[in-house]
């Protein structure tokens, strides 16, 4: 009976600390974050020329300075997030029912921002580890989806 207790004792203790260390390090797994080489326009313009070269499309930029100056916050930091799209990993996605899902995260965003030292960060979507929890197709799709955003940056990041 002692021993039960103990075992059950330990299995609390460890599914506790494994919560704990989830909830720790999550968010540092699934967005991942990168110093730019270049300044803010500068990476923002990379970001997109790059995504051009690599077949994808930048279906919107979002200027978040700007909207949070309109609605009132003067001291507004310098926040762009791009949306890029590539026709072919959509429709190798969408093309399938069980999958239609994943729309909820499409199009692939990029945030760049300036700090106020003038540190610009550009930060993302862990595609590659997000892509472990979806089913095969979902995961080979977004499988290429990471290697694609390594190319995009890899002439922008500092490494």
């Amino acid at each position: 009976m002692k021993s039960t207790i103990l075992v059950i004792i330990g299995i609390l203790l460890g599914a506790i600390l494994t919560i704990v260390i989830l909830k720790q390090s999550f968010p540092g797994m699934m967005i991942q974050t990168f110093k730019s080489k270049l300044d803010y326009a500068q990476t923002v313009r990379m970001i997109e020329t790059q995504a051009v070269k690599n077949g994808w499309a930048v279906a919107k930029i979002y200027n978040m300075e700007k909207r949070m100056k309109k609605a009132g916050f003067e001291d507004a930091a310098r926040v762009k997030i791009i949306e890029l799209c590539h026709a072919v990993h959509t429709n190798d996605i969408l093309s399938k029912e069980d999958d239609m899902y994943i729309a909820a995260i499409m199009p692939c965003r990029m945030a760049v921002y300036e700090k106020r030292n003038g540190d610009v960060f550009i930060s993302k979507m862990n595609i590659g580890l997000m892509s472990k929890f979806f089913g095969e197709n979902v995961e080979e799709v977004m499988g290429q989806v990471a290697e694609e955003d390594e190319r995009i940056l890899m002439d922008i990041i500092d490494n």
